[in-house]
Order: C-alpha cells, then sequence, then structure tokens
C-alpha cells in the first residue's frame, strides 16, 4: 500500500482511533497510558523506529519502542511502580526494557493477551564509532539527534507523544516520507555500513519484507563494506541471521545476501543450498511423519542454511557465529545426510546398512534432511523409518545370553548382536525363533567354545 504523502499529514494524524486502526486497542491504550505518564514527569516522549513505519504503511506491527528526553531505565521503572511488571536495563546505551505479566496488565485495565510482550525505552542519544565495525560510545542528545543515528531512513520516523500539545506530530528529520512514498531503503550516509557492517543484513531484510527496492547510493556502500563483515562478532551476526529466520520470506532474504556477496565475504565457501527458500517454508507449513519435539526451531533453520556447505566448512561458520555445541553437531549432521543421498534412495542398500548412520544423529537433522530431500521420497522414507522403527530395534538375544551359552567376553559379543538387529531391521527375522535359528548359525559359523558340541540347544 502506498504511504501517505508527507504534505497529508497533519498533526492530529494519529488521534487515538488512528492508533488503535494501527496496533490494536491494548496497544493504543497502552501507549496512550505510557503518554500520559510522559506528561505528567514533563518528558518529551515520542514513539520511534519501524512502529511508525508500519503505521504510515498500514502494516499490523507488534513492537512498541519509545525514545524519552531522560533516564530511560528511570522512566521504565516509575512505570514499573505503578503498574507492575519487570525492568531490565541496559546503562551503556540507555535503554530499558518493560515486560509485562498478567498482574500488570490487571492494572493497565487491558488484555495481556492484546499486548506486546515488552516495551522498549531509549533515551535520546548521539553515537560515535570509535572504528569501523566497533560498538558505538553514547552521550545524551535530542529526539532530531536520536533520529539521524539510525540505520535508514524509513526507521527514522518519530510520533510525538509528549508534551500533549505535540501529540501525534510527525518527526521527519532524514527523509523518511518521500523514500516511503518511493518505496526504496535509504543509508542516512556513506558511512553507515563502516560504522555498522550489520546494516547489511538489514537492508536486504527491510527491503525484502517491505518489497522495497535499495536506493542505488546505499547499495554502492552496501558493497563497498561487504569486507568489514569479517569485523562483527559471531554474536551480533548470529543475532542479525535469527532475526531473518523470523521473516516470513526468510529464504529470499537470504538468498539475496548472497547474490550481494555477503555470505562470501564474512566467511569463503559459505554457499547456499538452491533448496533453501523451499526447504524453509517447508519447514514452516510441513510437519514430517513422526513426532519430534526435541529439537529447536532455530536449530533446525541453521542446519536448513548450512546444508549446502561441506561438512568442514559447514562447522567453521558455525564456530565464526559463536552456535553452540548442540547446533553445531546437528549441523554437521545434516551436510552428512546430504553426502549421502544418493546412497539413502538406493534400493540396493539393505536398511542395515544404512541404519547405523543415521540413528544416533540429532532430531534437527533428521528433520532437516527430510525437508532438504523432499524430492527424494525413497530417501525421505529412510529418514521416517529411522526415527520410527531403527531407532528402538533391539534383539531378543543379550550379552548375557552370550555369556550364558559359553562364549568369551570380546568383540565378537558386539559383532553378534549388531547382526543379529541388523537382520530385525532388513526384515530377515521376525521373531525370536528365528532369532535364534539366526544365532546358532552365527556361533557353528566360528570357533564353537567348549562345552557346546555342534547340534546343541543354545536357547
Amino acid at each position: 500500500m502506498t504511504p501517505p504523502d508527507s504534505a497529508s499529514i497533519k498533526p492530529d494524524t494519529f488521534d487515538h482511533s488512528a492508533l488503535a486502526r494501527g496496533l490494536g486497542e491494548a496497544p493504543a491504550r497502552l501507549t496512550a497510558l505510557v503518554a500520559k505518564h510522559a506528561q505528567g514527569k514533563g518528558h518529551s516522549l515520542c514513539l520511534v523506529g519501524g512502529v511508525v513505519r508500519d503505521l504510515l504503511l498500514e502494516r499490523g506491527s507488534a513492537d512498541l519502542d519509545f525514545v524519552i528526553d531522560s533516564d530511560a531505565a528511570a522512566f521504565a521503572r516509575g512505570l514499573q511502580t505503578r503498574y507492575g511488571g519487570r525492568v531490565a536495563a541496559h546503562k551503556p546505551f540507555g535503554t530499558a526494557k518493560w515486560s509485562l505479566d498478567a498482574e500488570s496488565a490487571d492494572r493497565l485495565g487491558l488484555s495481556l493477551a492484546g499486548l506486546p510482550q515488552h516495551i522498549d525505552f531509549a533515551r535520546a542519544r548521539n553515537e560515535v564509532y570509535a572504528e569501523p565495525a566497533a560498538l558505538p560510545s553514547t552521550k545524551p542528545g535530542s529526539i532530531e539527534d536520536d533520529m539521524r543515528r539510525r540505520d535508514f531512513s524509513v526507521n527514522a520516523l518519530a510520533l510525538r507523544l509528549s508534551p500533549g500539545a505535540q501529540y501525534g506530530q510527525l518527526l521527519d528529520v532524514c527523509g523518511g516520507l518521500p523514500d516511503l512514498r518511493n518505496r526504496q531503503i535509504r543509508a542516512l550516509h556513506a558511512r553507515s555500513f563502516i560504522d555498522d557492517p550489520t546494516r547489511i543484513l538489514r537492508a536486504l531484510r527491510f527491503a525484502t519484507r517491505l518489497n522495497f527496492a535499495i536506493d542505488a547510493q546505499t547499495n554502492i556502500w552496501l558493497r563497498d563494506a561487504l569486507p568489514l563483515l569479517k569485523r562483527v562478532s559471531g554474536a551480533r551476526l548470529r543475532n542479525e541471521i535469527e532475526q531473518i529466520f523470523g521473516e516470513k520470506l526468510a529464504g529470499k532474504i537470504l538468498l539475496g545476501l548472497h547474490d550481494v556477496g555477503a555470505w562470501q565475504a564474512l566467511q569463503p565457501g559459505f554457499r547456499l543450498s538452491k533448496r533453501l527458500a523451499k526447504a524453509l517454508r517447508r519447514a514452516q507449513e510441513q510437519e514430517p511423519p513422526w513426532q519430534s519435539a526435541d529439537y529447536d526451531a532455530p536449530t533446525l533453520r541453521w542446519c536448513l542454511l548450512l546444508a549446502g556447505v561441506e561438512e568442514r566448512a559447514a562447522r567453521r561458520i558455525a564456530i565464526r557465529l559463536d552456535l553452540n555445541r548442540q547446533q553445531i553437531a546437528s549441523i554437521s549432521a545434516t551436510c552428512r545426510i546430504l553426502a549421502i543421498a544418493a546412497e539413502l534412495a538406493d534400493p540396493e542398500r539393505r536398511a542395515s546398512e544404512i541404519a547405523p548412520r543415521l540413528e544416533k544423529l540429532p532430531s534437527a537433522a533428521l528433520r532437516a534432511g527430510w525437508l532438504l530431500l523432499h524430492d527424494s521420497p525413497a530417501a525421505q522414507e529412510r529418514l521416517r523409518l529411522t526415527t520410527q522403527r531403527w531407532r528402538t530395534v533391539r534383539p531378543c538375544t543379550s550379552g548375557h545370553d552370550l555369556r550364558a551359552l559359553g562364549l568369551p567376553p570380546g568383540p565378537r559379543y558386539k559383532q553378534i548382536l549388531e547382526r543379529l538387529r541388523g537382520a530385525w531391521i532388513d526384515g530377515d527375522v521376525r521373531s525370536c525363533a528365528d532369532e535364534q535359528a539366526l544365532l546358532q548359525k552365527l556361533l557353528e559359523s566360528s570357533e564353537r567354545p567348549p562345552g557346546n558340541p555342534p547340534g546343541a540347544r543354545l536357547l
């Protein structure tokens, strides 16, 4: 939808009814209560960033981000004292997060179900970057200063809520409204991506989500800054990529980053599978034919993202992005599944050959393999059998039984038990009686232990 022309926006454009239409009734009422609290304290307060952009685009928004001209943590704690909830402050950046619960919603007179989980407050500030890709140092500034430090013009919009006489006025000091009208993502200055290379990922994320183009000059700045991605910490990059995972068009964003060279700049050898976009979409829409609660969605998406990379390179990338050990193990296992995809689909390969290579792999990897091998029903079926049958198959015979038969303990135990289990998996034995007959043959084919003449009953 085309956003309104800046000339048509009046000071009273965003009254309560307009906010209620854009945010929902409960968030709009919460915004009014926060504004009233700021007015009572004599503070300047604005609703800022993406929520204002989405109001103008008439898109729904679940975020409430406020900028205030005073101590954000103290302001949030004042709301906490009055309405309850929890406040977490981050002193270096002058920010605070107010989290709501059932009690605070009740004291606010609002339904918790209709409210965001938390509300963010930040003190208006200036930022200075001592070197490329470093975290900035900050100092208090004006609301206008705060808008000028932001990433893109369409995110540098503010809606005044306090003082009361200015309620509903739109503040645009960076030309965000024309860029909304022209449907483009524009960085605010030439050093934007140098100061913070993670804006490269955000530029593609916003452009894809909003169906906007990246401004020509911004695109030049973005590409020039690609080498600086190597200087960004793994944790910051991981956070940005997980933000992308949450997007409806995540696959398109990730492939767009590949097209501009972001992945290669981050780590040589970081190439995406052509099946990624479809696999991510299927991950949202489809469930494999087995129940698996022992995985988490971010780990699954990391497996899908790195599945197109050779295993050792995938591990290096995962370590670079500061992923945890469980995620790294799942990614490695996914790479191994794809490496044997042809064997999984080969009907000449016995199930007992395949099962040991799959059954101990993490659930996230098996799920990722099932999604990525969508075009190979035979391979998918063997992944299903791994989770639904092969993992639970156990022979009737145990090590204790072999000892009772007089077989000396040693490597032969494992060989025999694995052969019996393989026979169950292949369907060569279907009962304990069948297994006993096979065991008899196995023992007779090797050197027999003393005291067990040929033909003696073993079980």
